[in-house]
């Protein structure tokens, strides 16, 4: 796993989404396109209980899209955590030489959407696993 470096946007944003959802962040990724504010397991429902409209907030607060996921201690269902708002059809994870793979299968009309300009989303998701799990790569089967 590599150092991670929190600049002052990023703290600004931690804080904005723990003052709006009064939940306890693990992690927080942007890039030019989308922020990801990763929270622990089994805690999406709460902050839903509390404010449905809570994306909306964030949204307009960020000013991007914003994506919400549960951690997991597992790879599979971490994966499936992130990427389920793009309507994931298979999640395929290889293990060689130490090394582990993850190549995503999404509709076809939600491919733009994960990989993203330049390719800044795919390349975002996989920062946001590396931060809890140590991959080689992930990409989009297209």
């Amino acid at each position: 796993m590599k150092d991670v470096t929190i600049d002052n946007k990023i703290m600004g944003y931690i804080a904005l989404f723990e003052k709006m959802t009064r939940t306890e962040l693990k992690e927080c990724l942007e890039n030019e396109d989308m922020v990801i504010f990763i929270v622990g397991e089994k805690r999406i429902s709460e902050i839903f209980e509390r404010n449905q409209d809570i994306m909306a907030n964030l949204r307009e607060r960020v000013n991007k899209h914003v994506l919400v996921a549960e951690s997991s201690r597992d790879l599979l269902t971490f994966v499936r955590n992130l990427l389920y708002r793009y309507s994931l059809r298979e999640i395929h994870i290889t293990w060689k030489n130490g090394q582990t793979d993850i190549q995503v299968s999404v509709e076809q009309e939600e491919v733009g959407k994960v990989i993203g300009k330049e390719g800044r989303n795919i390349k975002l998701f996989r920062d946001a696993v590396g931060r809890f799990f140590p991959i080689k790569s992930m990409s989009v089967k297209q």
